[in-house]
Formats: C-alpha cells, sequence, structure tokens
C-alpha cells in the first residue's frame, strides 16, 4: 500500500451524493437534513449514533472543536472512547496535520454550502501510524426555523482503515 505523509482531501461537491455515490446511511441523513431546509428535526435522532457535532466557530485556521461523538461515528471508531469522553477542554483530533487540512470543508459548510468529499491520509496517534480512506459530509444546521445559533454536523464513513507500525 502507498503510504501517504500528508492529507488529500478532495471535495466531490452534494450532487455525487444526489447521483447514489455516497454510503446510503450517510445519503439518507442528507436527504432527510436537506428536505428540513437545514433545521433540526426528530429525524435526526435516528443518526445522532453516527455523528460529531461541532461549535460553528471557526479556532486558529483549524476546524470548530468538537462538543459530540456518537457511539459509532467514524470519529469514535478510529480514536477510540477515551479519546470521545475528555473532559475539560473541547475535542479535537488527535492528529494535529490532519485537523488543519480538514478546516475547508468546515469553511464551506458554514458559508451556507453542504461539504461532501472523500479523503485518504496516514494518520499519526497512540504511537502509530494508520492509513485511511474515508467519506464524510459536514453539514450546518440550526436547532430552530427561528434561531441564531448554529451548529455543524459531521457524518464520516470509513472506507479504507490499515494499521501500519509502532512508531
Amino acid at each position: 500500500m502507498l503510504t501517504i505523509n500528508r492529507p488529500i482531501f478532495t471535495e466531490l461537491g452534494p450532487k455525487a451524493i444526489e447521483k447514489g455515490i455516497a454510503d446510503p446511511k450517510l445519503s439518507l441523513f442528507y436527504e432527510n437534513m436537506m428536505s428540513s431546509s437545514g433545521i433540526v428535526t426528530e429525524k435526526m435522532r435516528d443518526f445522532m449514533p453516527y455523528l460529531s457535532l461541532c461549535s460553528d466557530k471557526l479556532e486558529n485556521c483549524g476546524p470548530p472543536p468538537i462538543f459530540y461523538v456518537g457511539r459509532r461515528s467514524s470519529q469514535r471508531l478510529l480514536f477510540g472512547d477515551d479519546w470521545a469522553h475528555q473532559q475539560g477542554e473541547a475535542l479535537r483530533t488527535p492528529d494535529p496535520e490532519l485537523e488543519f487540512a480538514s478546516a475547508d470543508g468546515y469553511r464551506a459548510a458554514l458559508a451556507g454550502k453542504p461539504y461532501y468529499g472523500y479523503a485518504r491520509t496516514t494518520l499519526h496517534f497512540q504511537g502509530a501510524s494508520v492509513d485511511i480512506a474515508f467519506e464524510r459530509l459536514i453539514l450546518t444546521l440550526k436547532p430552530s426555523p427561528h434561531s441564531n445559533r448554529r451548529f455543524c454536523t459531521y457524518f464520516g464513513v470509513i472506507q479504507d482503515l490499515h494499521r501500519l507500525r509502532q512508531e
């Protein structure tokens, strides 16, 4: 397998979801959220285990801090329960390079454009290297139609994962 030293993110756009390229559960989430005009409805409850929720505030050129990680989310599957249950600080992914590279998707979502894309990278965390490929959807949602508050939702699906070596 080719080792990739830096994150590669490719934006495919929401049209790719509409053409049937995306994971079926991710596609269903996208359709439900778009049909509600980006307002949270009871339909979101079914998807909560697969989502990570973030602030709408970008920090230091990186993505917004994470405040919720679903028990079946791709981030929890990759980084583990201990990471997801950290106390006292906003959650950040454990690989700073990936963290910085992922910010463009959040910027797009916060500008009002749903972000859908594919990524491939080698992560370095917990003393090991991991090759990973994943698709991700980032949307900005509002808790109610008249709310000025909003937050980002991240729905990731791991397509390929290989633990390479201990460092």
